[in-house]
């Protein structure tokens, strides 16, 4: 089966995410620990970062092109 260059970064991106998730997880329980208007910043800032990557992820979901129906019911 050819990945045609997909699978190698699929799962270098998955790796990266689910460490990013805890990063974060640890940066929001620091920012609650102790609350500040820099820190609060900075996660405003991250927050950002991050809409602005799953607007990418949409993006190339609405220009992927499915073949055939996805429900199951017959195209008119």
């Amino acid at each position: 089966m050819k990945s045609g260059g997909f699978d190698l970064p699929l799962a270098s991106a998955s790796s990266s995410l689910r460490k990013l998730r805890g990063d974060i997880d640890e940066l929001i329980l620091a920012a609650a620990r102790q609350p500040s208007p820099s820190r609060r910043a900075a996660l405003v800032a991250m927050h950002h970062q991050l809409r602005l990557l799953g607007q990418r992820v949409n993006a190339a979901l609405g220009a992927t092109h499915h073949p055939g129906p996805t429900n199951g019911a017959p195209q008119d």
